[in-house]
């Protein structure tokens, strides 16, 4: 009988061989181009960076946050993280063709504390709200934010109604839901009243309603990319698009490294003969810069006009990306250009501009650029667990 098992085991094991061998192929391929996923926390995340530096700082461990807009949960796995095993992460995704990557990459991050909800934040709670499809699965309930088709409709909640109920009180709340913010913000205003939380909202500078709301509510409000303080549209930097402000209130300054106005000190200027071109229509630093630790402003001046192809750029230390942008390069071109790292020790760093999966744009052209540092962050220690 036992040889019987071992003979059948093996039949079996070989005529499942070649259907095994293509599983494991597939699984492979689909790591490799990570389709609707995020890079596993201990492999790094660039999600977000400017965004994802202002986490690190605010979300401390045992705190509860708030993920409104979670999409593929990048930004909830760096929350989670900072606010450790002690610490809770709601977070919230409306779009359905979104919330089953959103919990699929919770799960694999091995994010316990977090729980993910499928609902629209709004300025109201047992409402329905349809849902336009973006482009880049960033779908909306606004159809100019979309491409204007509806695809679904999902209930909607306010934060006030979800806060009473779950007795949950966030100290932070990040939230970028594509152009809907102000309904969120309407409908979580007893609990800033009453709690004052951290909030990092993406905007659209000539949108000043959530500005306006909660300056009057005793709010400051910080560019992300500039560490300017935001009062009004024109403080933003000419021709910029989407923005993302934080916004802490004047009551709570005391507790957090965010006390603007903050000092600048520009540490070099670079112009186009500092950085070579590459293999690939790669480039980069002819010669690594040497900063000290602390938090540091690069206003890259760079063009291109290519939308079809593959490009990543950012900071690197060695061969270890720090900071990374990825898409084609005149997106990043026009909108991404104003990058902010933290060294939490001398180091020697690059900037790169690198070409993935055979594409080439050679109308990239690197003009310079300007690295300045934010002196109040020097001695800004990095989380411990990250």
């Amino acid at each position: 009988m036992k040889q019987l098992k071992e003979w059948f085991k093996a039949k079996l094991s070989k005529a499942l061989a070649p259907e095994i061998d293509q599983q494991l192929q597939l699984n492979q391929k689909l790591e490799e181009v990570r389709l609707y996923g995020i890079s596993p926390w201990y492999q790094g995340n660039f999600w977000e960076p400017p965004v994802q530096l202002a986490l690190r700082d605010l979300c401390c461990p045992g705190d509860v946050v708030f993920d409104v807009g979670a999409n593929f949960g990048g930004l909830t796995t760096v929350m989670s993280r900072m606010v450790g095993p002690k610490g809770v992460v709601c977070s919230f995704e409306a779009s359905p063709r979104i919330v089953d990557k959103c919990q699929r990459n919770i799960v694999l991050s091995g994010c316990s504390n977090v729980q993910l909800f499928h609902a629209a934040v709004y300025y109201k709670s047992y409402s329905k709200v349809p849902i336009y499809l973006g482009s880049h699965l960033n779908d909306s309930i606004y159809a100019e934010q979309s491409t204007g088709t509806q695809g679904y409709e999902v209930s909607t909640i306010a934060l006030d109604d979800f806060v009473n109920y779950t007795k949950l009180v966030p100290n932070l709340v990040k939230m970028d839901i594509e152009g809907a913010e102000f309904d969120a913000i309407k409908g979580m205003a007893k609990t800033i009243e009453s709690a004052k939380p951290h909030l990092i909202l993406e905007t659209q500078p000539e949108d000043t309603r959530c500005l306006d709301f909660l300056l009057e509510k005793g709010y400051i409000s910080i560019d992300l990319n500039t560490y300017q303080t935001i009062e009004n549209a024109k403080d933003y930097p000419p021709g910029v698009g989407i923005r993302n402000n934080l916004y802490i209130h004047q009551e709570r300054l005391s507790q957090v490294s965010y006390n603007p106005p903050f000092g600048f000190q520009e540490v070099t200027t670079l112009d186009a003969s500092d950085f070579q071109s590459k293999e690939k229509g790669s480039m980069g630093l002819k010669t690594p810069l040497i900063l000290d630790k602390g938090r540091y402003l690069i206003d890259v001046a760079f063009t291109a006009k290519g939308t079809d192809n593959d490009l990543t750029c950012g900071v690197k230390i060695g061969n270890q990306p720090i900071f990374r942008y990825h898409a084609y390069s005149n997106l990043l071109a026009s909108s991404y250009r104003d990058w902010v790292i933290h060294l939490s020790e001398t180091a020697k760093i690059d900037l790169y501009f690198d070409f993935l999966n055979e594409t080439f744009d050679d109308t990239l052209s690197v003009q310079g650029a300007k690295i300045t540092e934010i002196t109040d962050f020097k001695n800004l220690d990095t989380n411990l667990y990250f």
